[in-house]
């Protein structure tokens, strides 16, 4: 393993991050290193999120057994930082011209790190990208979105073909060229270093969830464009870190209305909160669950509640 040369400008960096997930974070490496361009000059910084120390060791002791062809940092953090705060941490330990902010539970099916970087280069007005995401089945999955403005929130997305014009493109369709949208899927983000130092990176008040619309709105009012390059595939596994629970359900909403308050103001923030509540409320004679979301809902899903603020200082692993 070859350390990364902080003087050095890398073309990119691939950040991880891992969380008691250490297969996953290892199968997604393998197909970093099988996978991309050896003429392409870029590093891999993983970041454990406070993972518990059969994982994390699991995790070092394989990255001690690669090979010097790739720089790689491994940085465990003693409490779980979140996807924001985590990502951040990962870059101060690179200087590169792109991230390339990946899932570990993700698997690149062809050199996407190199797609993504001469895409970039040729379009200086391009600041975010991200390869076609594929199921493990290998049937594709839309991987792309629209900022969440609150006419889709109250008519629908069919609204945005009014509003976007010929702009509009079908969220399930599969593209064969690289086309415009305004949010990337948040597992699989490659983002131009400049634009993203000039922003202030990631909002790190984000613990999890609305990361990615965050980031991809503040870009665009500064001028950057983002795009889907279908020509590199990328499979996402899922699940490979989260596991879908009350608390993490909560922790959604408890974003998103952060998200708007913070894009769109007071007013349009309690107008979504309204309409989050009603539909969580006719859900919930379907799953009762949805219930006591919408009264979380109502009362604000205040950010005491996050998850950010129940995480505890692990003891440091001395090897």
């Amino acid at each position: 393993m070859t350390q990364i040369n902080p003087d050095i400008i890398y073309d990119a960096a691939v950040i991880l991050i891992n969380y008691n997930s250490s297969n996953y974070t290892i199968e997604c490496i393998s197909s970093i290193l099988q996978n991309t361009c050896q003429d392409l000059a870029y590093g891999i910084v993983i970041v454990d999120n406070a993972s518990e120390e059969n994982d994390f060791s699991h995790l070092a002791a394989h990255i001690k057994q690669l090979d010097d062809s790739v720089p790689l940092k491994l940085f465990r953090s003693r409490i779980n930082t979140g996807f924001a705060s985590g990502n951040m941490l990962g870059v101060q330990f690179i200087n590169a011209k792109y991230y390339f902010f990946l899932n570990n539970d993700c698997r690149l099916q062809n050199d996407c790190i190199d797609i993504l970087y001469k895409f970039c280069e040729a379009h200086a007005d391009t600041a975010l990208c991200s390869p076609q995401l594929y199921r493990e089945d290998g049937e594709h999955q839309p991987c792309f979105d629209y900022f969440p403005y609150l006419i889709t929130k109250l008519f629908g997305l069919g609204i945005l073909r009014l509003t976007y014009g010929k702009r509009y493109i079908k969220h399930k369709r599969r593209y064969t060229e690289a086309v415009q949208v305004d949010v990337v899927s948040g597992s699989q983000m490659f983002v131009r270093a400049s634009a993203f130092d000039e922003i202030g990176g990631f909002d790190t008040t984000f613990f999890l969830y609305c990361e990615e619309e965050d980031i991809a709105l503040r870009l665009a009012r500064v001028g950057h464009k983002a795009y889907l390059l279908p020509e590199a595939r990328n499979t996402h596994i899922g699940g490979g870190s989260t596991v879908a629970s009350f608390d993490i359900r909560k922790e959604f909403y408890i974003s998103f209305l952060y998200f708007y308050r913070k894009h769109f103001g007071l007013t349009r923030q309690q107008l979504l909160k309204l309409i989050l509540t009603l539909r969580l409320l006719r859900k919930s004679f379907f799953t009762p669950e949805n219930f006591s979301l919408a009264l979380f809902v109502a009362s604000g899903a205040h950010f005491k509640h996050s998850l950010k603020h129940k995480q505890k200082i692990q003891e440091m692993i001395v090897k």
